[in-house]
């Protein structure tokens, strides 16, 4: 699912079972799953079917083939993100201590913040401020305001709804692929600063460091700017003085 998500009948209980997995769709899955794992420095494996895997954290993410919603749906270069509906629901992964990155949130693009929390609040956990929900600091390497949410329903634990405030990187995803998952909060267990010089090391594009929803963040250019958009985190703040994530 790539777009807004709405209640529906036989709708697992969020807090109980996961109701979503992450994909990445590609025209070349197997293409797309050697460069992700270039500049993740995270190895992909086949697992039938056309499809890769990526092991985040204990959070799998799939890079597939491209699924055409229409005649003239082509494969963009660098693929689109989809939350795939998961019937019955789906068991929540048990976080893996020390991988090398681990998924700690996912950005979901909207013009409107306000109707997006609504129609998503069936999968979202309850609002709790002293736990880091609510408005959060500007995202500055995709050009949004940002509303993060706690959710156990969905991959990462986090939903980071951004509605653009430039002509940035969030506003050419939505102009390429509507409101949906666009971007990865992807944190390292050696710390943002050592991943970063390694990731150079390798020849990976590396942005400047700067502030984000989810804690100070360097962006992976990708080819294109529409993404989808990986975000390296140094932390997660769930309130004012915490540094990892409470899912």
């Amino acid at each position: 699912m790539s777009g807004s998500a709405g209640a529906g009948p036989g709708a697992p209980t969020p807090s109980a079972s996961r109701w979503a997995r992450l994909t990445w769709q590609a025209g070349d899955p197997a293409a797309l799953a050697a460069l992700l794992s270039h500049r993740l420095g995270v190895p992909a494996g086949a697992v039938g079917g056309g499809a890769w895997r990526l092991d985040l954290g204990g959070e799998p993410l799939e890079v597939v083939p491209w699924r055409r919603e229409g005649p003239r749906d082509e494969p963009s270069p660098e693929g689109r993100l989809v939350f795939e509906p998961l019937e019955g629901g789906g068991q929540v992964p048990v976080p893996v201590t020390g991988a090398p990155l681990a998924l700690v949130g996912v950005a979901w693009s909207t013009v409107e913040l306000d109707r997006a929390e609504a129609e998503l609040d069936p999968w979202l956990s309850a609002a709790d401020p002293a736990r880091g929900d609510g408005d959060a600091p500007a995202d500055l390497h995709l050009g949004a305001h940002a509303r993060r949410r706690r959710s156990a329903a969905l991959p990462g634990g986090a939903l980071v709804l951004e509605e653009p405030n430039t002509e940035g990187r969030l506003a050419a995803s939505l102009a390429r692929d509507g409101e949906g998952p666009c971007a990865l909060f992807l944190a390292p267990s050696v710390g943002l600063a050592v991943w970063t010089a390694e990731a150079r090391r390798r020849g990976v594009a590396v942005s400047a460091r700067r502030r984000g929803p989810l804690g100070p963040a360097v962006l992976l250019p990708g080819r294109i700017i529409a993404g989808p958009h990986l975000v390296i985190v140094e932390a997660v703040a769930t309130a004012p003085g915490a540094s990892t994530i409470d899912p």
